[in-house]
């Protein structure tokens, strides 16, 4: 964990999901984050000061997919928790984009739970949630065997 992301605030959006293709939702967030610059942004400690912003010109979006299935509900919404607390205390990877965190958990053969964490240093709340629209819109539009827009995402999310 860097100096920075001890520092740092992060925001986390948890939500239930019905019937995700995970190879599919994984392009639509990669296709929402190449248009979003500060989604590609790294955070660098200068001598003195307040961290410093790099943009990177691309980024891989890495969701890491978890299969609990064989897990009772109950044991299932523990772990979550444990789960969710211990990359809180983990930190974020600040020094290379992007800066943020995904999980998508299968919990029954229909039922998935998306966790999704980043630097509030970065962006707002009110991005993120624009990213996580953004992120459902392009999804349904790979499902249709479309490509998602980037116009409307030129002009990137609000900073904080």
């Amino acid at each position: 964990m860097s100096a920075i992301s001890e520092e740092l605030r992060t925001e986390q959006f948890v939500m239930s999901l019905r019937g995700v293709v995970p190879y599919v939702y994984e392009q639509a967030w990669q296709s929402v984050l190449d248009g979003t610059p500060l989604s590609r942004t790294a955070l660098h400690r200068g001598p003195d000061g307040p961290p410093r912003r790099t943009p990177r010109s691309e980024v891989r979006f890495r969701l890491q997919i978890v299969d609990w299935r064989a897990t009772r509900a109950e044991v299932q919404d523990a772990r979550l928790a444990e789960r969710l607390a211990g990359e809180s205390a983990a930190g974020l990877p600040l020094d290379r984009g992007p800066s943020m965190c995904a999980t998508l958990i299968r919990r029954s053969d229909r039922d998935w739970t998306f966790a999704w964490r980043y630097a509030r240093e970065l962006m707002d709340r009110q991005a993120g949630l624009r990213i996580l629209e953004e992120a459902a819109d392009a999804y349904a539009v790979l499902l249709r065997g479309g490509t998602p827009r980037t116009a409307a995402r030129t002009r990137g999310p609000v900073a904080r």
